[in-house]
């Protein structure tokens, strides 16, 4: 089991969380908070390419907030997504759902 590490950062309309280790059941607790939250109040970027774990609990708490920030009439973008998380994002049938951006300028 992987730990999760997440940094954060302030752009001039999002929220940017990098996410590093693995997005699990044990994990995932403090950082749901966090992210429930900045969907409500802003555009939030998920960096994604360091995630290398992710099971069914991470990738529902991402469609998840999803969901909330299309409710609040913000975008959540999924940036660099790793192999992992395109995997189980591919297997979800939900990857067309979201907006993949290679760089956080495409957050707009």
């Amino acid at each position: 089991m992987e730990n999760l590490t997440i940094a954060e950062r302030e752009g001039a309309n999002y929220k940017l969380y990098e996410l590093t280790g693995g997005l699990n059941a044990y994990t995932l607790g403090d950082f749901a908070e966090k992210l429930y939250a900045a969907v409500l109040e802003k555009n939030v970027v998920l960096d994604l390419s360091k995630l290398i774990e992710i099971d069914s609990s991470g990738l529902g708490l991402i469609m998840a907030a999803f969901n909330d920030s299309v409710d609040a009439e913000h975008v959540m973008f999924l940036l660099s997504i790793s192999s992992e998380v395109d995997r189980a994002l591919l297997d979800s049938g939900f990857r067309s759902s979201f907006r993949l951006i290679n760089s956080v300028t495409e957050a707009v």
